[in-house]
């Protein structure tokens, strides 16, 4: 999404920016953030920061900003003639008016003819749209052809991350959940799960408690990894930081990025100490009992092995 925001910035600093832009990408890869994103800055128009204005865009209600998706299984005509009234009237807010299309592939052919009638009138000369679709391949071709097209890929780990942290989730969640989930909003959801946000606790406090050989994992796995036992899908997810961090292990010893950056101390130590192969056993076992998860093995049983397991290696 950087990359895209970065393209709108400089086609806006060279005044070329289309009246018309379809937003192509998969679930979860910054559409609807980048059509909001750019709607601020052709409104903000390079003033100094203005978090009212941000705010507006991002709740969908700032008045010059026109946000619409389908009523029930289409976006109907009438959704289009709304819009164009509405755009027709003076706004209480000077400046371009911008409207964002979500699931624009529902569109139907006649609303798809009112929005391309809409921007030939003459007041559409201060008008922007973006239309967004996760299936570029069902939109209507005249909408295509009148559209400036522009793809985003599955948006990345750590711009994820940084997407996360820019909206105000602490380090460690918003390091963790774009392993769980590339869709951002589902990504703020687990990082304010109290579950999710447990297990990631209970976690990190096995990594941190690797070196004190005066706590039992068995014992201490038992009396506080209930949380886990209680939904299949959130100890699968543990199961996967987990094997997530010992991987880690293997990429410091090989000089590679880390995704645990802020665990970063623990791992220097523990992958000092352990030998390669123990690691590699780790992962295996991990990986093996994330598998069995398939067939629904009891979860009390599944804790119980990689409690005992883990214990094993870090004698």
């Amino acid at each position: 999404m950087k990359k895209a925001l970065y393209f709108f910035e400089q086609t806006m600093k060279k005044n070329r920016l289309a009246h018309l832009y379809l937003i192509t990408g998969t679930k979860g890869s910054g559409k609807e953030k980048l059509a909001k994103e750019v709607s601020y800055l052709i409104l903000n128009q390079g003033k100094p920061e203005n978090k009212q204005l941000r705010s507006q865009i991002r709740n969908n209600v700032q008045p010059n900003v026109m946000y619409l998706e389908p009523d029930g299984l289409t976006l109907k005509k009438e959704q289009i003639l709304n819009l164009q009234s509405e755009f027709s009237k003076s706004s209480l807010v000077k400046g371009p008016r911008i409207y964002i299309i979500n699931h624009v592939e529902k569109m139907s052919q006649s609303a798809a003819n009112s929005l391309l009638k809409f921007m030939e009138e003459p007041y559409s000369q201060a008008v922007y749209g973006f239309l967004l679709t996760d299936s570029y391949d069902q939109v209507i071709t005249t909408i295509i052809s009148r559209s400036q097209v522009l793809h985003l890929t599955e948006v990345d780990e750590l711009t994820l991350k940084e997407l996360l942290m820019e909206d105000g989730v602490e380090e460690n969640l918003a390091t963790l959940t774009p392993f769980i989930s590339k869709n951002i909003d589902q990504a703020k959801n687990l990082a304010e799960d109290d579950n999710f946000v447990g297990m990631v606790t209970f976690l990190e406090s096995i990594i941190k408690n690797w070196q004190d050989r005066s706590l039992s994992f068995p014992i201490y796995m038992s009396e506080h990894g209930s949380l886990l036992l209680q939904d299949r899908e959130l100890f699968k997810n543990f199961l996967e930081l987990l094997l997530l961090y010992f991987v880690d292990l293997i990429h410091y010893r090989a000089n590679q990025p880390i995704t645990y950056q802020y665990l970063r101390d623990a791992i220097l130590v523990q992958s000092d100490q352990m030998k390669v192969n123990e690691i590699h056993d780790l992962i295996e076992e991990i990986q093996h009992i994330i598998k069995k998860q398939n067939y629904y093995i009891n979860l009390d049983l599944s804790l119980d092995e990689l409690s005992h397991f883990l214990e094993k290696k870090r004698k």
